[in-house]
């Protein structure tokens, strides 16, 4: 039963690091990131440039990640979209960081 109950931790462990959690993607890909690194003004635009729906979490984790590559590689200068929500966090944290002027 434990082997089973890893192996189903893991698989959910997969699906987590593949998209990412939704609420920190919501947060990390704000409008002034968006607008700065493609032609779209927030991220829902950008989403259903390609006809995707993301009012819920159950809506984004439909999403292929290869379509997600897609839009990212086609609207974007970056490479994947794990490339780009990982320049999102940066984004976000420097942002932040700015915002309670810390050097």
């Amino acid at each position: 039963m434990l082997l089973k109950e890893n192996k189903n931790r893991s698989s959910e462990s997969y699906e987590n690091s593949s998209k990412g959690e939704f609420s920190l993607i919501k947060n990390y890909l704000t409008r002034s990131f968006i607008k700065k690194y493609t032609s779209f003004d927030d991220f829902e635009s950008f989403l259903n440039s390609r006809g995707f729906s993301a009012a819920t979490e159950d809506e984004f984790r439909t999403i292929p990640e290869v379509e997600l590559d897609t839009l990212v590689i086609t609207n974007s200068k970056f490479n994947s979209w794990s490339e780009m929500v990982a320049s999102a966090g940066d984004y976000y944290f420097v942002t932040q960081m700015k915002s309670i002027k810390f050097k």
